[in-house]
């Protein structure tokens, strides 16, 4: 009797707890629940309340104990239609945790062996990935997606090279044909492009060569020089390599492609020269930033792009009454393009003013002498070339032998391997150091102390550098050689002045970092300092791609690869003339910071107002 008296306690409270479980009440359901367990023995009716509390806990988002509920679920009868519920609900981390624990017990209980770290060969190694290859290549057709990927690059190369050595062999057969020759140089180009892309390959492709890509892209900008996607991937390309590769390659170009080694006449090609007179102007005003916005400036009235576009030099006018004036030359390439070199002469002998002035070059070089102008067509279609290898260099004749020289035992003290002067190479005071081998850093122009120059001990040449540019004095320029019988020659990494009839080499060598040549000018006004034999070299500034917030690494510790280096505290660094999507960052950030900087301040001055007034109160 007392036996149904609780089974029939039982059922009541598992109705009551199923009315609340319907209604929503969780806790009033699975204490309903909790009472009728204790009161129920056999296991078939404990196992349907052990089913349903697991229900009312899975609701109430109490997921651990709703695990619990599923798993005496399963224990109390074969049922696991509530375990798998539970097990749908809840998370990989929860999941996993529970798979430890019940592997933890395993591993106690000694049913399931520990792990252990085992020591296999190299050839054991490479069995396994044989294994892992052929599996993953199950059931793929041959060749399968590794091979593919591994050698879809090095047939790309074949194609491509076989497309430039067919296209190459007509541009030739072309030979004047206006109608076939810009179609021909496009397709050369677009052989390259491809070519270039085969060696670029990807990342962590073993055959990437970023060499002999950014060669391929060279060479086809010399037959389209207005394509985007080559000037752009070779940006990229160089981005990659270092100084010394790039140097490499640029040697390398001149070598001829194809058959150019043989007798050929190559098609006519056409540059404009233009003479533009700043009567107002002076050498030191015509920077790395005005020659930018002058070279963009004659590009963009050329319709070409700015590589095409190079400074010939630059001169000072002879006023009696005034120092200032200059004359820039600056060359348009414009390739087989006679009418666009027509159209530029043209366009600007009937308005310069708006295709090369704007209040940017008015503000930093005055206004342009447009009566003054001068613009003319120059045919540069190099000679018939000879049957011989252009680029194998000079003679054996021409070569002397250099005397063997003792080695150096003394030190490179910086000291000694060169002094500081001004520019006219008078003594500069030395400014106070700051410690720990700091110096000062100005982005305003107007803040900027005293120029400082590095004159080597040679007295081969006297040198600074700014964010964009270095300016460099050669000082065994004679002032009395006329510029024209002077030899210049600016190269990525390498710079050579010479007497153009004597041969005499006044300075020469290779660069430490490369400069961008169609931006950097050189000039002799006849005299001595800055009024000599002047050298303005726009710096590439490779460093600043990869990390544009890193001004400092674009600092050059020396100007040619075998001089000693400069130390770095010895003068203050310029960035002002840095380019303006390198300065916009900083300044943006600077403005935050002077903001915080004023907040700080003013919290300041209040705190110590009131800390005046606790104190005068005090006393």
């Amino acid at each position: 009797m007392a036996r149904d008296d609780t089974r029939l306690k039982a059922e009541h409270l598992k109705k009551r707890a199923e009315t609340a479980l319907r209604e929503g009440n969780y806790r009033e359901a699975w204490h309903g629940y909790t009472e009728a367990l204790e009161l129920l023995p056999d296991k078939i009716s404990r196992s349907k309340i052990y089913c349903n509390r697991s229900l009312a806990y899975l609701k109430a988002l109490r997921y651990s104990e709703a695990l619990d509920d599923a798993e005496g679920t399963a224990s109390e009868a074969e049922c696991d239609r509530m375990l798998w519920a539970v097990i749908q609900r809840l998370t990989r981390e929860q999941l996993c945790q529970s798979i430890l624990v019940i592997m933890e017990e395993l591993l106690n209980q000694g049913v399931v062996e520990r792990a252990r770290v085992e020591a296999v060969t190299d050839g054991e190694m490479l069995e396994a990935s044989f294994r892992l290859l052929a599996l993953e290549h199950k059931g793929c057709p041959k060749p399968g997606p590794y091979y593919r990927w591994a050698t879809c690059s090095l047939s790309g190369r074949v194609d491509a090279q076989a497309a430039v050595d067919a296209l190459l062999e007509q541009h030739q057969q072309a030979g004047d044909s206006c109608k076939t020759q810009p179609e021909v140089d496009a397709q050369v180009a677009k052989a390259y492009l491809r070519l270039g892309e085969a060696y670029v390959a990807e990342r962590e492709h073993p055959d990437r060569d970023c060499r002999r890509a950014l060669e391929a892209f060279i060479r086809g900008l010399e037959f389209d020089p207005r394509s985007e996607r080559l000037r752009e991937l070779r940006t990229e390309t160089e981005g990659e390599l270092t100084g010394q590769e790039i140097k490499a390659v640029l040697g390398g170009l001149r070598k001829p492609e194809g058959n150019a080694s043989d007798g050929c006449t190559p098609a006519r090609l056409f540059r404009v020269d233009i003479a533009l007179r700043y009567p107002q102007a002076t050498h030191r005003g015509f920077g790395a930033r005005a020659r930018k916005a002058l070279r963009a400036a004659v590009a963009r009235a050329a319709g070409l792009t700015a590589p095409a576009v190079a400074f010939d030099g630059v001169r000072r006018l002879v006023q009696k009454e005034s120092a200032a004036g200059i004359v820039v030359r600056v060359c348009a390439e414009t390739g087989r393009d006679i009418l666009a070199a027509q159209f530029l002469v043209t366009a600007l002998k009937e308005n310069p003013q708006e295709l090369l002035g704007g209040e940017v070059l008015a503000k930093m070089l005055g206004q342009m002498d447009a009566s003054a102008l001068e613009a003319e067509i120059v045919d540069v279609t190099p000679a018939r070339c000879e049957n011989h290898d252009v680029s194998a260099g000079p003679d054996s004749a021409d070569l002397s032998m250099v005397p063997a020289a003792r080695p150096k035992l003394e030190l490179e003290v910086p000291y000694r391997m060169y002094r500081l002067t001004r520019g006219d190479g008078g003594a500069l005071e030395r400014p106070d150091k700051h410690p720990f081998c700091m110096s000062r850093v100005f982005y305003d122009g107007v803040d900027r102390p005293e120029e400082a120059w590095a004159q080597l001990v040679d007295g081969s040449c006297r040198w600074r550098q700014t964010g964009s540019e270095v300016k460099l004095i050669a000082l065994k320029v004679p002032a009395d050689v006329p510029p024209r019988e002077l030899a210049v020659s600016l190269e990525p990494f390498h710079i050579r002045v010479a007497h153009a009839l004597s041969g005499e080499v006044y300075l020469e060598g290779d660069l430490e970092r490369g400069i961008v040549p169609e931006e950097s000018v050189w000039m002799h006004g006849g005299g001595t300092g800055e009024d000599g034999c002047l050298l303005l070299l726009r710096k590439m500034n490779l460093e600043l791609l990869r990390r544009h917030w890193m001004h400092s690494e674009m600092w050059w510790p020396r100007l040619f690869t075998h001089h000693a280096d400069i130390a770095w505290d010895d003068y203050e660094k310029d960035y002002s003339d840095l380019p303006a999507e390198v300065l916009a960052p900083h300044r943006a950030a600077e403005i935050a910071r002077d903001a915080v900087r004023r907040v700080e301040a003013a919290e300041k001055d209040k705190r110590e107002v009131l800390q005046a007034r606790s104190l005068f109160g005090e006393g």
